[in-house]
């Protein structure tokens, strides 16, 4: 058998150190019930979920783990020129994850750019996914672009509306209606299972 961890490495805390008081309680070195050693740990002696963290060993080793059970408020950038940055947050590996379990996430700025591309251009992919509806709302314009494809499907009614005028240009546009396929004949000539064309569109 080997010789057992200990001093820095273990989970030996004889050179460990606290200093509390009534009110919190400063530590290094201590071990947590999960054995996991912390090199530091700054604690609320009013609540004991209130506190701050850097681990050491085991499955949090290099993690510093803050908690705050009513919140956290973070405030920066009052003598901060409005070019530079304020708040710099930088993941050189791994995701960035964000859990709301039981809120919602409220954003105000004056621009905001997103950008989905890794060093090598080969990902970038932006996703949204909700239960109910999306909602997209400008002042002046809303612009959809792609150098390939541009699709908008809907299962059900898809409208296009414009309360003073409908622009389609292409190049070859084809429109075909399925009413047919569901038993009613076509009402617009052209527009069928024919081969027939109305105003130059095929």
């Amino acid at each position: 058998m080997g010789k057992p961890f200990c001093g820095l490495y273990g989970l030996n805390t004889v050179f460990s150190w606290s200093k509390s008081s009534v009110d919190g309680r400063i530590s290094f070195g201590g071990v947590a019930e999960d054995n996991v050693r912390h090199a530091v740990l700054l604690e609320n002696n009013y609540d004991p979920r209130h506190y701050i963290t850097m681990d050491a060993s085991g499955h949090r080793k290099g993690r510093t783990t803050m908690e705050a059970p009513c919140g956290f408020h973070f405030k920066a950038g009052q003598d901060c020129d409005l070019e530079k940055g304020a708040v710099n947050m930088q993941v050189e590996n791994g995701n960035l994850v964000i859990d709301v379990q039981n809120g919602d996430i409220d954003i105000r700025c004056r621009n905001m750019n997103i950008k989905c591309a890794d060093k090598d251009d080969d990902k970038g992919n932006f996703t949204l996914v909700t239960n109910n509806k999306i909602r997209v709302e400008a002042g002046e314009t809303v612009e959809l672009f792609s150098p390939k494809k541009v699709e908008v499907v809907c299962n059900n009614v898809l409208k296009l509306m414009g309360d003073k005028e409908v622009d389609f240009i292409a190049g070859i546009c084809n429109m075909i209606s399925y009413d047919d396929r569901r038993g009613a004949p076509s009402e617009c000539k052209g527009f069928g299972n024919d081969d027939q064309s109305v105003g130059g569109i095929s």
